[in-house]
């Protein structure tokens, strides 16, 4: 009788071990992706078209925008081009604006706006030109927007990640506007020409989902595509995620050590493996390489050993450059990122 008993209760046990790992799954986050491609602009525009594009003085100031297959995070963007003639004798103001296709969120859930931005003033910068952009999330199905992220810079030729939290709906119909405006804020000689640009890279909304439950062929739950915490993470999406939010300045130099906060997005879902490298150029390492593991949403504080033959030119740099590896789930990434340093 005891005997019947326990296998009775081993057979029940079984039972519920087996039900927890088939449930399991069904609880955990995902993250869907918006529009088709990611924004990643890889081999093209992806959909995305050029609205308006306009300047004050067309006589002597040309805007044009499109893909840029050269430059990026990695390379491939859109571009938002203001082109200044010689003669030009006063203040110049272009608008262009690049819209993405439609796309139909298929959720609820906590959405982020992410993008990649750059403003390369070329051989302009004598007019200090300056750039301000509004990004805007057209609701399509309701006609309403919201504008989520804007903000002015002056010439820089990082890409620099920027996210914002956003609200959608499932079943909603949007789309993606950027207005890039670029203006002079010194009156031009006449003796300058050339071109400044304004690009966007690995441009999207990502929404925070419960996979699993449907059990459907096309992902959602079945095994592919979404299944699974962070389950459409791709190395260039988790490139983004890390260029925008990876290292937090400023980098901190006390005697032959440099340290500086190392974060793991919360966006990517996971934990991150990280290997840290101070860098004298992309090439030559400045420090000995760090490999640590950063739970998603936290931030570790890393102490990079500078090499004795980089110590020098270590201590004159106001700025360095930092090469950060990352892993999370099956993706992984390479992403360079420069900081201010702070002596000590």
């Amino acid at each position: 009788m005891r005997s019947t008993r326990g296998r009775f209760a081993a057979v029940c046990c079984a039972a519920m071990a087996a039900a927890c790992l088939v449930a399991g799954p069904a609880a955990q986050a995902a993250t869907d992706t918006y529009p088709a491609g990611n924004g990643t602009f890889t081999g093209g525009p992806q959909g995305w078209q050029v609205t308006e594009a306009s300047c004050n003085v067309p006589a002597f100031c040309t805007a044009s925008g499109g893909y840029d297959g050269g430059s990026g995070n990695p390379p491939g963007s859109l571009a938002a081009n203001t082109t200044i003639a010689l003669n030009l004798l006063t203040l110049f103001k272009s608008t262009v604006t690049l819209q993405s296709p439609d796309f139909t969120v298929s959720s609820d859930g906590d959405a982020t706006l992410h993008l990649d931005r750059q403003f390369a003033a070329g051989s302009l910068v004598d007019l200090a030109p300056e750039l301000t952009y509004a990004v805007t999330l057209l609701d399509r199905t309701v006609g309403e927007r919201s504008e989520p992220l804007t903000e002015t810079l002056a010439n820089g030729t990082e890409f620099i990640g920027k996210d914002r939290a956003v609200t959608v709906k499932q079943g909603h119909v949007y789309a993606i506007s950027i207005k890039a405006q670029t203006s002079s804020t010194i009156v031009g000689t006449g003796l300058l020409s050339g071109t400044t640009s304004a690009r966007f890279d690995n441009v999207s909304v990502a929404v925070q989902t419960q996979s699993g439950g449907g059990g459907k062929g096309d992902g959602e739950g079945g095994g592919k595509g979404n299944g699974g915490a962070g389950g459409n993470l791709t190395d260039s999406r988790l490139a983004s995620l890390i260029q925008g939010g990876g290292l937090i300045g400023p980098a901190i130099l006390r005697g032959n050590k440099v340290s500086v906060k190392v974060r793991c997005p919360k966006q990517v879902g996971r934990t991150c493996k990280v290997a840290l490298t101070g860098m004298l150029t992309k090439r030559k390492p400045a420090t000995t390489t760090r490999k640590i593991r950063v739970r998603k949403g936290k931030v570790k504080r890393v102490v990079l050993k500078v090499k004795p033959k980089a110590k020098a030119r270590v201590a004159k740099r106001k700025r360095l450059l930092f090469k950060e590896r990352v892993r999370a789930g099956g993706a992984k990434a390479t992403v360079y990122k420069r900081l201010k340093l702070i002596r000590r």
